[in-house]
């Protein structure tokens, strides 16, 4: 599971430092063959649609919405069909 920041923008800082954490989460996923779940751009195709705020007070802890997009990412990337 790649690490989250709920922000669109990519040059602010803590969601540049999170898509370099998640570079290496997608490394060591391909390395050892593990299922990757990318969480990021999960938030990155809802966020073209909605607001951070919307899924997040902070950007950090997801409220119910953002407990949905995580949820939809883990049953996509388990090829689970809902």
């Amino acid at each position: 599971m790649t690490p989250f920041f709920i922000e669109p923008d990519r040059a602010v800082p803590m969601r540049a430092m999170t898509d370099r954490y998640g570079a290496v989460v997608r490394h060591l996923a391909g390395q050892y063959q593990a299922i990757l779940v990318d969480t990021q751009a999960a938030f990155e195709c809802v966020l073209t649609e909605v607001h951070p705020i919307a899924l997040a007070s902070d950007r950090v802890h997801p409220n119910l919405a953002g407990h949905m997009v995580l949820a939809r990412a883990f049953l996509k990337a388990l090829e689970y069909a809902w």
